[in-house]
């Protein structure tokens, strides 16, 4: 990976390729800078940069069921930014959230605009999967992504992709190494393959794209255990039920022994002049691999190894090496009430942000599910804490088998978002969460959650 980073970076040092004119990811990006409180630019205009901020005022109440979760406020984003245009051929992004915790570092890129219609980025920025896991949370006009997102979304990641945006295809694909958000523990780092594809019309009035997105990663390995990297890794699903205050972890799904996770999405969103629509849909399976020379070696000598003296016969009593589904999907609708239209990004392929002095209604569906549980599997709560057996037999051993049970959540949320000028927002959401986590100690009497949300953001 650091090698095709690397040679990445001469193949865009050495480009020579001429643009004949502005493309339309260039002209978004000039107009941004040159819109700008603070800005810099060349007599000729061919170099020119902008100093930004941003900051995300937040507040909830919640109405809890059995578990208590925390009202209160917090400044969620306060970031430092840069965007530079470099000759006829190349921009850059520099971004930075002081209220992250862990890595501080957001979008960080570098672009070389190689044609009219593409682009190719390298830097730390969104994995291009799934419309609503790439849109900015300043864009996007829930306060709090999906569950289904919270879950399966890609995120950041340092890497380098291809964009080519057609007024009727719309393509990205790239090659993903280190999250930044995540701590490295040693052993090899992890990588993705990730790619979104489009079809779509668009128009003044009517805008619709439909396509899907697919992403293949091998988690970071967690250090050198037993003199290899490539058994130990881990990975964890979880969401905190689309909450902006309270981070507790009502739908989890922890997973050891990950080989590679593969998933997949679906997505569809429309437009007519002030009303969208969209929906998506998103799978993750998750490969499982055991060290079994090991555990087998291991287990020589003791009571287990007595009785299950091969390795066939110990696998056969340990269960094989099952894959683990989750799935969920979203439906969400709004409609300008006061203001102009909706108007679609052709670059991004996503819905623009809308204007100021627009009020706008908002509705979402999320169904997520972290469940999958191996038919005839027995759960039980012991001494060791709580598990899934596929027999009385392995339940005497302590020996689980591959099932999760992470839970499931039907929400609905409405909000209302005034958007006072084009860089100053207000968002007021209700969120209902219908929550089933019967496999979980911590959250199984929880049923019914409650959430009023409010979100000021404001970016120069």
């Amino acid at each position: 990976m650091k090698k095709i980073l690397t040679l990445s970076m001469c193949v865009l040092a050495a480009a020579s390729v001429a643009v004949a004119e502005e493309t339309e990811a260039q002209h978004e990006m000039n107009a941004y800078i040159q819109d700008g409180i603070t800005k810099f630019s060349t007599p000729d205009g061919k170099y020119s940069f902008r100093v930004g901020a941003r900051a995300d005022i937040d507040g909830a109440i919640y109405f809890d069921d059995h578990t208590d979760r925390g009202n209160g406020a917090t400044l969620s984003a306060a970031r430092i930014r840069l965007f530079s245009k470099l000759g006829d051929h190349f921009d850059f992004k520099f971004d930075v959230d002081f209220m992250a915790k862990g890595n501080m570092l957001k979008d960080v890129f570098v672009r070389w605009h190689s044609n009219k219609n593409g682009f190719l980025r390298l830097g730390n920025f969104a994995e291009p999967f799934s419309a609503e896991n790439i849109q900015s949370t300043m864009d996007y006009p829930f306060i709090a992504k999906s569950a289904t997102v919270q879950a399966f979304g890609t995120g950041r990641a340092l890497g380098l992709s291809y964009r080519y945006y057609h007024p009727y295809v719309w393509v990205e694909g790239g090659a993903f190494s280190q999250k930044l958000s995540n701590e490295y523990h040693g052993g090899d780092m992890g990588y993705s393959l990730s790619a979104r594809l489009l079809g779509r019309y668009t128009s003044e009035d009517f805008n619709i794209h439909a396509g899907g997105s697919v992403n293949f990663r091998v988690p970071n390995a967690n250090g050198i255990k037993n003199g290899s990297d490539k058994y130990n890794r881990s990975l964890i699903l979880s969401s905190n039920l689309e909450s902006n205050i309270d981070n507790t972890p009502f739908l989890q799904a922890n997973l050891n022994n990950v080989k590679s996770t593969f998933k997949y999405g679906l997505e569809l969103m429309a437009n007519y002049r002030n009303v969208y629509v969209k929906g998506e849909y998103i799978h993750t399976h998750v490969n499982r691999e055991r060290d079994w020379d090991y555990d087998f070696n291991n287990s020589l000598g003791t009571f287990m190894g007595s009785m299950f003296p091969t390795i066939d016969r110990y696998k056969a009593m340990m269960g094989e090496d099952t894959p683990a589904n989750f799935q969920g999907f979203s439906v969400e609708a709004g409609v300008i009430a006061i203001g102009g239209d909706y108007s679609y990004n052709r670059v991004d392929a996503l819905m623009r942000r809308p204007g100021g002095k627009t009020l706008e209604f908002v509705a979402r569906f999320n169904y997520t599910s972290l469940n999958d549980v191996i038919p005839g599997s027995i759960y039980s709560v012991g001494m060791k804490g709580d598990g899934f057996y596929t027999s009385p037999l392995h339940q005497s051993f302590g020996i689980t088998n591959g099932s999760i049970g992470g839970g499931a959540v039907h929400s609905y949320t409405f909000g209302v978002n005034y958007y006072i000028t084009k860089s100053l927002i207000a968002r007021v959401d209700y969120s209902y969460s219908r929550f089933n986590n019967q496999y979980s100690l911590a959250y199984k009497m929880d049923r019914n959650l409650h959430s009023l949300m409010a979100r000021v953001a404001y970016e120069f």
